[in-house]
């Protein structure tokens, strides 16, 4: 198969030489700088700037004086609405530049990257309808015999972390309630994919969001210092490993420091004894297969009925070996690559730990023999698993699926809950009656019935070592406004003691 040339491409969407900072785009404070790799040719096809301690110090003072003093967070949740649904517009004028870093940054399929700006800006104009469940004035009650105000207030500087799959979605995901909120939000950007930030920056200058509001910092962690110590941020909104979340939530502790984790998953796909294997299979590739298996959500587990593993088996291994595999710019293809060299690696070494320890490849298992560059892994499926099994137990974040028989439901609800995990869950059945039930006894935070899992318009989050707190939806917004209540009087009024004054 041939990939595209790196010729076709706009040579000013891949090569940026400033830093969008506090709402403006500033020469960066060091000289370092981060290339642009397509993944599916391994070529340089452009670079950015990497931020440095210095502008992590310049977008943390414009945050804090933005939060002090910009009429930002005067204004009615109303009127920044209006700003939020300008943001949207300019989003989706910009769905060609998102769709092409989403494919030549990232690996994904333009499929995938054709419909990423529509989703983001979807989004934030739900934001722009939670405007009427928010009240810019203090509401009185009467609690017993207390007459008093409680008040929603935005929590100040947020500091979201953002990985590097779908960077520009995520990103969406924490600003658009920050901004909403008025609370400035400062975003760390992964360097394995960060030119979907650039773009997003281009649509926040556009839509006229004023100076302080947003900052974007591309880079290593070790460049940027120690980011998350900061105690000038009130709120750290980090989605990634769960390695990295218990680092962070460490940092969190030490200034007392109100977080959200959205970390890894090892998620569970059952399915029920009413579907077909060949003409089924293809159910589970949204779960199992979209973006080469790098989300967080991913069915990396497959649980099928005892009497049909045979049938399940040749089904499956036939459909993920019938997967288009190449050029993620070719509307033909269904997989791409992955994001790197070095996460291919890891993918691959996960691969030979299951045969290693006795598992059974019975589909892909290596590199595609007709695409001698690019980081790709053939959808692989590993069947005679055990528990116990590396594979079984631990997020490999690629094309990789195990595959379990169960006896009854009941032992493919026990084994999809047996994991440290609780990000997602799915279920694949012609009967939602069936579905239901077993839906609510997963232990994960975002179940679906034949589709992949998860929404951020709805509260989106995990269980276990998958997480804490919850983002999307309106509860993403909750998560950034502190309650404040004023005391007002008594009634009947407080008989005061004379001798209290000089007490």
């Amino acid at each position: 198969m041939t990939i595209a040339t790196e010729r076709e491409l706009d040579d000013d969407l891949f090569t940026r030489t400033k830093l969008f900072i506090g709402g403006t785009w500033v020469e960066p404070g060091g000289d370092n700088r981060l290339d642009i790799v397509n993944p599916a040719t391994e070529k340089v096809i452009g670079s950015v700037p990497e931020a440095s301690e210095a502008d992590v110090d310049r977008a943390i003072e414009a945050a804090v004086d933005a939060f002090r003093n910009s009429p930002w967070r005067r204004l009615s949740y109303a009127e920044r609405a209006r700003y939020l649904e300008r943001l949207a517009e300019e989003i989706e004028a910009r769905a060609d530049c998102v769709a092409q870093a989403y494919v030549y940054d990232f690996g994904g399929t333009i499929r995938s990257g054709q419909v990423m700006a529509a989703g983001a800006a979807a989004l934030v104009r739900a934001h722009v309808g939670y405007v009427d469940r928010l009240s810019d004035d203090p509401e009185r009650v009467t609690v017993g015999n207390l007459e008093a105000l409680l008040v929603r207030e935005p929590i100040g500087p947020v500091l979201g972390i953002v990985p590097w799959n779908t960077t520009f979605y995520v990103s969406v995901v924490k600003m658009a309630p920050a901004l909403l909120t008025g609370c400035p939000i400062v975003i760390k950007v992964a360097t394995e994919s960060p030119l979907g930030s650039f773009v997003l920056a281009e649509a926040i200058e556009a839509a006229g969001i004023p100076e302080g509001q947003v900052s974007f910092l591309p880079g290593r962690r070790e460049a940027l210092g120690a980011i998350t110590k900061r105690p000038e941020f009130n709120y750290i909104s980090f989605t990634g490993s769960t390695a990295a979340g218990i680092e962070i939530m460490k940092d969190a502790a030490e200034n007392v420091t109100a977080l959200t984790l959205e970390l890894g998953g090892k998620s569970g796909g059952i399915i029920l004894d009413d579907l077909d294997p060949v003409e089924h299979a293809p159910l589970v590739f949204a779960g199992t297969m979209a973006q080469a298996g790098q989300i967080c959500t991913t069915y990396s587990r497959l649980f099928v009925p005892k009497a049909k593993e045979a049938a399940w088996r040749r089904a499956l291994a036939d459909y993920y070996d019938g997967l288009v595999v190449g050029d993620p710019s070719d509307p033909a293809t269904d997989v791409g690559p992955l994001v790197s060299a070095s996460h291919r690696d890891k993918v691959e070494r996960y691969i030979e730990i299951a045969r290693s320890e006795g598992a059974t490849v019975i589909a892909g298992g290596g590199r595609p023999t007709d695409l001698v560059q690019g980081y790709f892994v053939r959808p692989t499926l590993v069947a005679d698993v055990t528990p116990d099994m590396r594979i079984v137990r631990e997020e490999v974040f690629g094309p990789v699926i195990t595959l379990q028989p169960y006896e009854t439901e009941d032992d493919a609800i026990a084994m999809a809950n047996d994991s440290e995990y609780g990000l997602a869950g799915g279920i694949f059945t012609l009967s939602e009656e069936r579905a239901i039930p077993i839906a609510l006894r997963l232990e994960a935070g975002n179940i679906s019935v034949n589709l992949s899992s998860g929404s951020f318009q709805l509260p989106f989050g995990g269980y276990k070592k998958s997480g804490i707190g919850r983002e999307g939806g309106f509860a993403g917004v909750e998560e950034l406004l502190e309650w404040k209540q004023v005391q007002l009087k008594r009634t009947p009024p407080i008989d005061v003691p004379r001798d209290a004054a000089r007490m």
